[in-house]
């Protein structure tokens, strides 16, 4: 009878949520972040059984999902290829696909985390792989394993329609490549445009307006030729390049440009 009882404390004390490591470098990484100053580095596995991950890697400073915590985008991955990752020896939580692709959801904004970023990430056949990103950065690996290859910052032109800091960006949308296009505005506020072929306003997931979102105000147009207007449709632009405007009440005077 006390051992049934002993068990069943057991299992109560254990968190519905809780993640069981599935290899030796996701057990290192888990315990490391209960018990920090260990001598054991999560982010450097034996390198016999380690290969560079071999796909691109999106990392978002902020998710829906994870209610403004980061997300890790497998874009060219479908669900099920990814079983784990790691960041920067945080364990991230599995989160719901997008469109088909593996998603992982971290603890913290993304500015939160030192870059280099510093992933393994464990295949569902068993395989370590690690990868080594940050913003603006090309690691090593094919692929550019990471979030993206170039970055540029840019300096607001003035205040624009209803008080919002505005940009003229010289080049057109459609030179970036399809997308994503990350924007980071000096105020830490993050913006990813998925397609640089059509118009971008408030909501990353469809674009549309909505006065609702959190980046309310936020515009992106790709510049990319006629028809040039108000409309959601009019992508063209006077100087022939991307127009941009920062989310209402946002004065960052500078932003940088992810692609």
């Amino acid at each position: 009878m006390f051992r049934l009882f002993l068990v069943a404390l057991l299992l109560w004390a254990v968190p519905a949520w809780a993640v069981i490591p599935q290899s030796l470098p996701e057990c290192t990484a888990l315990c490391n972040q209960y018990f920090p100053g260990g001598t054991a580095d999560p982010v450097k596995p034996p390198p016999a059984t380690v290969k560079v991950f071999p796909h691109k890697i999106t990392f978002e400073n902020d998710s829906d999902q994870g209610n403004g915590a980061a997300a890790i985008l497998f874009r060219t991955l479908t669900d099920g290829a990814v079983s784990s990752a790691i960041v920067n020896g945080e364990l991230a939580r599995k989160g719901i696909p997008y469109k088909g692709c593996p998603v992982f959801l971290m603890s913290k904004p993304g500015t939160a985390y030192s870059r280099p970023l510093r992933m393994i990430i464990t295949a569902a056949d068993g395989q370590t792989y690690a990868a080594t990103g940050g913003s603006g950065e090309t690691p090593a690996g094919p692929d550019n394993v990471g979030d993206y290859e170039h970055k540029a910052t840019y300096t607001s032109y003035g205040v624009r329609n209803q008080g919002r800091q505005a940009w003229r960006i010289n080049k057109r949308g459609d030179s970036l490549g399809p997308g994503p296009v990350r924007f980071t505005f000096s105020s830490g506020k993050t913006f990813t445009v998925k397609s640089t072929a059509k118009n971008c306003r408030d909501r990353e997931d469809t674009c549309s307006r909505d006065s609702r979102s959190p980046l309310y105000g936020f515009v992106f147009k790709p510049g990319n030729g006629k028809p040039n207007g108000e409309g959601d449709s009019d992508i063209g632009t006077d100087h022939g390049g991307i127009y941009l405007h920062a989310p209402f009440g946002d004065s960052s005077k500078t932003v940088t440009m992810y692609w």
